[in-house]
């Protein structure tokens, strides 16, 4: 599966996950289907989960004054 090119930038963020979903993410991390690393993979997971709450009528973002388009 292709790696989507991330146009909007990106920030750094710190989580904390249990033990499992560290193992877990390092598995798919290790068969290089979401991405080459626990990091890449996480966070196509928390993109992936983010993307599908806003399109769901549960949220709607507002624009930032710096978000350009």
């Amino acid at each position: 599966m292709a790696k989507t090119l991330n146009t909007s930038g990106s920030n750094t963020i710190r989580v904390t996950l249990s033990h499992q979903s560290i193992r877990l993410l390092d598995s798919l991390a290790e068969k290089g289907i979401y991405g080459r690393n626990r990091a890449e993979v996480a966070g196509r997971f928390i993109d992936e989960a983010l993307q599908k709450f806003v399109e769901t009528p549960h949220l709607q973002l507002q624009k930032q004054p710096s978000d350009k388009k």
